[in-house]
């Protein structure tokens, strides 16, 4: 599948290694990620889970069965006007994804948000 490369080749491989039926739905929220901000960071940590960083930890994606979770690592102080995250933790919100027509406006905003938080 075609996209655009990243700058660290792990995540290449990583994106390579993904299963057809989830590869092209990751790709699809890492072009809107990235299309926020081309500043942003991409490196696989925690084993098997993409991480964008600015500076600090931003978002972690996890890919699971079907979904994609991404989690906000300052996602308790995100404006949800859209009301797509989810958790009671003290500091991350998920947002999940399960089908390319997301709300990739909502995305974006979040997006915008935590690299402003991210940055204080």
């Amino acid at each position: 599948m075609s996209y655009k490369k990243s700058r660290n080749q792990v995540v290449n491989d990583y994106i390579e290694s993904l299963d057809s039926s989830i590869q092209g739905l990751f790709i699809a929220i890492r072009d809107k990620v990235l299309s926020v901000s081309s500043e942003l960071d991409e490196d696989i940590k925690w084993k098997d889970c993409l991480v964008y960083s600015k500076d600090k930890n931003l978002i972690q994606t996890v890919v699971g069965k079907n979904k994609i979770s991404l989690i906000f690592f300052e996602g308790v102080q995100i404006n949800d006007s859209y009301g797509l995250l989810e958790g009671d933790g003290k500091k991350t919100r998920t947002m999940r994804i399960i089908s390319k027509d997301f709300n990739a406006s909502a995305l974006q905003e979040y997006i915008k948000q935590a690299i402003t938080l991210g940055a204080k």
